[in-house]
């Protein structure tokens, strides 16, 4: 395996803004014969959240379109979700079963001439998720394994300090307290102000005002919107993890 370019890892690691991240990227991916780079991010199961996307080199017609509403039917952010290794983008098909809206998607991709491409699964802080995708290459079947597995090297390292430096553009002015913390997360389960209440053993009122604390900090105005800045922000684990804590009061 040819090895891996950790000056190029320490130049990533180095940079401090996104375009420069974003170049060193895209330059990487050019030297390995691909002629059209997209990203897309934050990318959740819901398609009206996050979804910014940036490209080169493909048609300019997608990415207008995309923001406005291909987004919407786009199948790949979502196979990328549950997906840790690059995949082929003309094998969507083949890894999951795509409505019809889907396949249309698809379609319109090939007649943009980007039908095919590789795709990569990045993850960064605070669960932060995209997809980064190189196409127009003249021979993706010639493309070594190897060169794979160094570009998804290269991406995952570009993507995490991307993270980071969105997180700390984007971080709240206040850090949440730990009492907070433990509203937060009990909010993110779906527990109501008096559910709260009775689990930490404090008053209805209190766990109120410690909500709009919560909502103040986050810059947010709902629970929904907390939830999911929670996440953004590191305060809350995605997924179903246990947590040490008062036991739920049997309803």
């Amino acid at each position: 395996m040819p090895p891996v370019p950790l000056d190029l890892i320490a130049e990533l690691a180095k940079a401090s803004d996104v375009p420069t991240i974003r170049r060193l990227a895209i330059d990487f991916g050019t030297a390995q014969g691909f002629g059209g780079f997209f990203v897309v991010t934050p990318v959740a199961r819901d398609s009206r959240q996050g979804r910014i996307v940036y490209s080169e080199g493909f048609d300019r017609r997608w990415e207008k379109a995309y923001r406005r509403c291909l987004h919407r039917i786009d199948p790949l952010p979502e196979i990328a979700l549950v997906r840790s290794a690059p995949f082929r983008w003309s094998q969507a098909g083949k890894l999951r079963k795509l409505s019809p809206a889907e396949q249309r998607y698809m379609a319109i991709l090939t007649r943009l001439g980007m039908g095919d491409g590789l795709a990569f699964p990045v993850v960064g802080a605070g669960s932060r998720f995209g997809l980064i995708g190189f196409g127009l290459h003249p021979d993706l079947d010639a493309v070594p394994e190897q060169t794979v597995l160094k570009m998804q090297l290269i991406l995952q390292s570009a993507y995490l300090n991307y993270s980071r430096v969105v997180a700390s553009a984007f971080a709240p002015d206040d850090q949440l307290s730990a009492r907070e913390m433990d509203v937060l997360f009990w909010l993110t389960q779906g527990k109501s102000n008096s559910a709260i209440a009775t689990i930490l053993s404090i008053s209805p009122a209190t766990v109120d005002t410690y909500i709009r604390r919560v909502f103040r900090k986050l810059g947010v105005a709902d629970r929904v919107g907390a939830a999911m800045a929670g996440v953004q922000h590191g305060y809350v684990i995605a997924g179903d993890y246990p947590r040490t804590a008062a036991p739920d009061p049997k309803s």
